[in-house]
């Protein structure tokens, strides 16, 4: 168990971050967390939970909290853009009902966070942009500095910490922009996850709050660098023009766009080492993943439960931080290359090579449908609080 003297400084206040500091409080420790914004950043849209990462909100004791402003995911329906015939069902409700997967609004899973740290008397503190690292200290750019025996970087994809443990390097524009945009719910879409495939494209689509909006995201390869972000906002016209060619509801809804905002996805290359002396990195400081899994968050929640559990678990530091790599770097690595795969597999633009996806999609729905579900077992039946 770690001595009640040490102090640590959690860096950023996003998902990773505040959950971070739930788990290290679970485990009786305490910590203090600091973030670059003025308030808690409730940018972005709608996220997935899947099982994964909500049995770490169930272990710390929020996850009926969370589950109440949700929507239960009953599954996954995959569409061709063009025709907008089903190729496939992923059927949670038939196949996986005693677990839960969740549609969430991310503003309303930060400000739950966030509001538990405020009950549990967790320290959150504001316009707290990090400068550097050094000899154990954290400065900050406001003059503050704070002695720390352990500095946990959860600040994401542009880090500040990982600058600390991993030589300055630029992330790399994977050749991929996004959109997303919140738009009324006018095709009645249930509480099934959609994604529509296209070439080079591809839609998701899911119900949010009381599932009167949809929350898009929508995909396209393209070699222009766009600056990475959540908040840059685009005319809607440039998404409508990019994916004018798609049919039936999927063109509806995307009409229906009013308001968009754009980023580039970007990537650092896997490192073997998260963490030095006395500063560790989780979720994307660490390990950044692209969208193709929704496995993103749930990552950054599960990197924050085990790294709580190996500080409390294991006195000697160097050791705490070696066993969190040695658990977490397979699962990531694993995580990261499927996601990889899944956007090489949307994006299919060979004619012959869409149509034989198709046609094994269709075939494995009708005849074996349980397998379509059980090849993410691995990824849903995860659980890092054994």
């Amino acid at each position: 168990m770690l001595e009640d003297s040490k102090q640590i400084v959690v860096v950023g206040a996003g998902i990773a971050g505040l959950t971070t500091a739930l788990c290290l409080n679970h485990f009786g420790i305490n910590a203090c967390v600091y973030e670059r914004s003025n308030e808690v950043t409730t940018a972005g849209a709608g996220i997935q939970l899947s099982p994964n990462a909500n049995r770490v909100f169930s272990h710390i004791g929020l996850f009926d909290e969370i589950s109440a402003l949700s929507r239960r995911c009953k599954g996954v329906r995959i569409f061709d853009y063009k025709s907008n015939s089903q190729l496939a069902l992923f059927d949670y409700m038939k196949f996986k009902r005693d677990a839960a997967f969740l549609f969430c609004h991310r503003a309303d899973l930060v400000s739950i966070l966030y509001a538990a740290c405020k009950k549990l008397k967790i320290p959150v503190h504001f316009d707290k942009k990090l400068e550097k690292i050094k000899n154990g200290e954290v400065i900050f750019s406001d003059g503050n500095v704070y002695s720390a025996d352990i500095i946990v970087g959860a600040d994401g994809l542009h880090s500040n910490v990982r600058k600390a443990v991993i030589d300055e390097e630029k992330p790399i524009f994977t050749r991929q922009i996004a959109w997303r945009s919140i738009v009324p719910n006018s095709i009645n879409q249930d509480d099934f996850s959609h994604v529509t495939l296209a070439p080079k494209r591809h839609l998701v689509s899911y119900p949010i709050n009381d599932g009167s909006q949809l929350n898009l995201v929508l995909i396209k390869e393209q070699n222009e660098w766009q600056p990475d972000g959540w908040k840059h906002p685009e005319d809607p016209k440039v998404v409508k023009e990019n994916f004018k060619d798609f049919s039936d509801e999927a063109s509806k809804i995307i009409a229906s766009i009013e308001s968009v905002y754009k980023w580039g996805l970007f990537r650092y290359p896997m490192k073997k080492k998260w963490y030095n002396d006395r500063v560790i990195l989780v979720g994307d400081a660490a390990h950044p993943t692209l969208p193709f899994l929704a496995q993103g968050a749930a990552m950054a929640i599960e990197d924050s439960f085990v790294i709580a559990s190996k500080i409390s678990k294991f006195p000697k530091l160097s050791f705490a931080f070696n066993e969190f790599q040695r658990e977490r770097f397979p699962r990531v690595q694993r995580i990261i290359s499927a996601s990889a795969k899944n956007a090489r597999t949307f994006h299919l633009s060979n004619v012959i090579s869409r149509l034989v996806l198709h046609f094994f999609l269709r075939l494995l729905t009708k005849f074996l449908p349980h397998l379509l579900v059980k090849r993410f077992d691995w990824i849903y039946d995860h659980n890092v609080t054994n």
